[in-house]
């Protein structure tokens, strides 16, 4: 049943699939997860299976090109978070760090070009790859902070997942980079004009700095006042984000209930304490 699956119980029945995305961000042609909305309790839950993985996957750039450029935008920074999420979580490994440097080179040269030029068929496909292995990455290791605190905003106030993610990647990263400096700098060290005679130190501020242009670029929110959600909320979101012990358990840094609110706390910049 569904509430057996809410539960944690793990489906076991398989169905041969091709899937064909048609967006480039969530990358779940490639991961064993699906999400599901819970209206009753506002906020979204996964269900984890290797059943559920597909046994073919067709990446056609073409079907891609209709993807207005605010979708193209939110769903690439949806897969630019599984990326950077996954390569600096406390579970990730070998395996899932390949698969997030190879998909974080791919994503940096060509995010915004693909946004620009919708039929740079290059691009969309650099894109779909990029996406893919982000999935990949998730099949392996497993996002965290970005991800466990977006879901409340898709789940309560229904922000699409990619703008979600947009808002908050920059104040998590920046939570997250103390913990992680060497992963950061070599995720920067992919920027397309990276300066490479940085320190580690230098290079993982550089790419926090880069994030945050980067949304700022692509015209996507960087605030939850921007959309009409006032800081009174804060209660609710700190509380649905902590409880979301499936991701916050990968995130490389010990994390408190007033982390989170400070983190939150970011996303109203006219009601800093």
């Amino acid at each position: 049943s569904l509430e057996a699956l809410l539960a944690g119980e793990k489906p076991t029945a398989r169905t041969t699939s091709l899937l064909i995305p048609t967006t480039a961000g969530t990358g779940s042609e490639a991961t064993p997860n699906a999400i599901l909305a819970i209206p009753e309790r506002e906020t979204k839950v996964g269900i984890i299976s290797p059943v559920m993985l597909p046994d073919f996957v067709a990446l056609v750039p073409e079907l891609t090109t209709s993807m207005p450029p605010h979708i193209a935008s939110s769903t690439g920074i949806d897969a630019l978070c599984h990326l950077i999420e996954c390569f600096t979580a406390t579970v990730s490994n070998p395996v899932s760090d390949n698969y997030a440097l190879i998909g974080m080179k791919k994503l940096f040269a060509s995010l915004e070009t693909a946004v620009a030029e919708p039929h740079n068929l290059q691009a969309r496909l650099d894109m779909l790859w990029a996406s893919y292995y982000g999935g990949a990455a998730i099949a392996h290791a497993g996002t965290h902070l970005v991800h466990a605190m977006s879901y409340p905003l898709g789940g309560k106030y229904h922000l699409p997942h990619g703008v979600a993610n947009a808002i908050l990647l920059s104040p998590c990263m920046a939570f997250v980079r103390p913990a992680a400096v060497n992963k950061f700098a070599q995720a920067y060290d992919l920027l397309p004009d990276a300066d490479h005679a940085l320190d580690d130190e230098a290079k993982s501020h550089a790419l926090v700095a880069y994030f945050t242009a980067l949304v700022k670029r692509l015209q996507l929110p960087a605030s939850l006042e921007e959309l009409g959600i006032g800081p009174d909320h804060l209660p609710y979101l700190v509380e649905a984000a902590l409880d979301v012990q499936r991701l916050m358990k990968n995130v490389p840094a010990a994390v408190s209930a007033q982390d989170v609110r400070n983190v939150y706390l970011t996303l109203f910049p006219s009601h800093q304490e």
